[in-house]
């Protein structure tokens, strides 16, 4: 006999751990790559953890809307975890800034007193604006597939997802472009590791956030969502509209910020006060 409870009872599941050895693979293989290995084993790793992702949310879609377990108090639940979670990232960009204006407002010896160092710093107007454009333009479709999905309007909603998807792609081609045809690499000094590691991390929750959309597009095509039931709608989207906000202050700082030569340091700041 199955009892019915409102709380979330989580079952016995092996991709919470299969998702966590396939992650780690994935790290030491990008490491392995850094130092020489070939690039298709971070490629495999990557194969990994997209798999174990897929079958981890085949469970919880079915557990969601064929099994009924997914109840108002569990919704509630999961909503706030995923606050948390995207709370948890943004101090995880919050530290790469950290390191960032470390050395931006403050360069020490190491450095030359100098900021940036000897490295070229990537243009602003030209491929990172057009980046800036394609990202901002998929906040209002963004929208409107979650007020088509509440008003019944399936195909406006399927048409407006893969909008935003298609957007999200030239993104990720673009910047990849430019990515492997920068004049500087992830080790030339301090700008060039802060660069490399804040753009790419922030280029692979794009691709996190467009697989995540793929997901909430075929379950809208299937018919799993309605006016008041759809979860992995809103959570896509909110982790969409996160990632053009930290895309907004990757292009401020790292692009605009450092490109115009503004060489503001805590020491300018405290010379020019009148005391």
């Amino acid at each position: 006999m199955v009892k019915r409870c409102p709380f979330h009872r989580v079952d016995q599941s092996p991709w919470p751990l299969l998702t966590a050895w396939s992650l780690g693979i994935s790290a030491m293989m990008f490491v392995q790559f850094l130092h020489g290995d070939p690039f298709y084993r971070v490629l495999v790793g990557l194969g990994l953890v997209v798999t174990c992702v897929y079958w981890w949310f085949s469970d919880i879609i079915s557990e969601a809307t064929f099994m009924g377990k997914h109840t108002r108090r569990v919704q509630r639940g999961i909503r706030i975890g995923f606050c948390m979670f995207l709370i948890s990232e943004t101090m995880f960009f919050a530290s790469f800034f950290w390191a960032f204006f470390h050395s931006a407002l403050a360069p020490g010896v190491a450095l030359g007193f100098f900021w940036p160092q000897e490295v070229y710093t990537m243009p602003c107007w030209g491929l990172p604006l057009l980046n800036t454009s394609l990202l901002l333009s998929t906040v209002f479709p963004c929208n409107m597939a979650q007020a088509a999905i509440k008003a019944g309007e399936l195909k406006i909603a399927l048409n407006t997802l893969g909008l935003v998807m298609f957007l999200g792609g030239c993104f990720v081609l673009v910047q990849g472009y430019e990515i492997f045809t920068a004049k500087f690499t992830l080790a030339d000094g301090v700008y060039g590791c802060c660069f490399f590691s804040l753009t790419g991390l922030h280029g692979l929750h794009v691709v996190g956030g467009l697989f995540f959309l793929f997901i909430a597009w075929s379950r809208a095509r299937l018919g799993h969502f309605s006016s008041s039931r759809h979860l992995n709608l809103t959570f896509s989207i909110w982790y969409w509209h996160f990632v053009d906000i930290i895309w907004i202050f990757v292009f401020s700082f790292i692009y605009v910020w450092s490109n115009l030569g503004w060489q503001w340091t805590f020491s300018d700041v405290f010379s020019s006060l009148p005391f």
